[in-house]
């Protein structure tokens, strides 16, 4: 167990950060200097009995409060931490998966060029465009696993609508290149579709609030 000194000074220094206040500022309040502030809560000095009903009226909280050690204070530090560690290794999953279809891209371009026997529809750089659009329906898979943002979900949404489009024109181009490039007209369904998906996220959200 903590000598009291060091309970009180991490009660202290707890309780000041969850009232957003700096040292100076609560020194300015309670009419003494940040340094006393500082020595308090780095357990150099204990503050008198007074000071210490002075100090806990102003944060609303007992004298038996501030001679406590309170262990959930550890376990909420942990859990904010393993929590922001977990957010992390999210977002490197996420990046490794989309690393690994880029890879696979890469691949079937090599495979492409060195096999001259193996023909590829447009050419073996067509991999890349097709890349794009699988990158992005990965990240609104991994959003949908992961909390399903609203934000992030819509914008990923309208993303690989268009995506997809454009590696379909591109393919089409390549291969019909008489007349696949002039069929832009297929952009034009990106439209409606793109009105439909925001829509469509507004009613979720709406229904998912009543």
């Amino acid at each position: 167990m903590l000598p009291t000194k060091l309970i009180v000074a991490r009660n202290l220094a707890n309780l000041r950060k969850k009232a957003n206040l700096t040292q100076a500022e609560l020194a300015e309040k309670l009419d003494y200097t940040d340094k006393s502030i500082s020595k308090w809560e780095h357990g150099e000095t204990m503050p008198d009995i007074d000071v210490l009903k002075q100090l806990a009226d102003f944060y609303g909280v007992s004298l038996d409060y501030l001679v406590t050690e309170h262990v959930e204070v550890k376990g909420k530090e942990k859990v904010k931490k393993k929590e922001s560690q977990y957010h992390a290794n999210k977002w490197v999953l996420a990046v490794l998966t989309v690393s690994a279809v880029w890879l696979a891209a890469v691949v079937l371009f090599f495979i492409g060029t060195i096999k001259a026997n193996l023909e590829w529809p447009g050419g073996g750089w067509v991999v890349f465009v097709w890349a794009a659009p699988a990158s992005s329906l990965v990240f609104l898979a991994f959003n949908s696993v992961w909390g399903n943002n609203k934000g992030w979900r819509t914008s990923l949404i309208i993303l690989s609508i268009w995506l997809l489009l454009g590696a379909i024109y591109v393919q089409i181009g390549m291969v019909m290149p008489e007349g696949g490039w002039l069929l832009w007209e297929i952009f034009l369904i990106g439209v409606p579709l793109t009105v439909v998906a925001a829509l469509w996220d507004k009613l979720i959200v709406k229904n998912h609030d009543e």
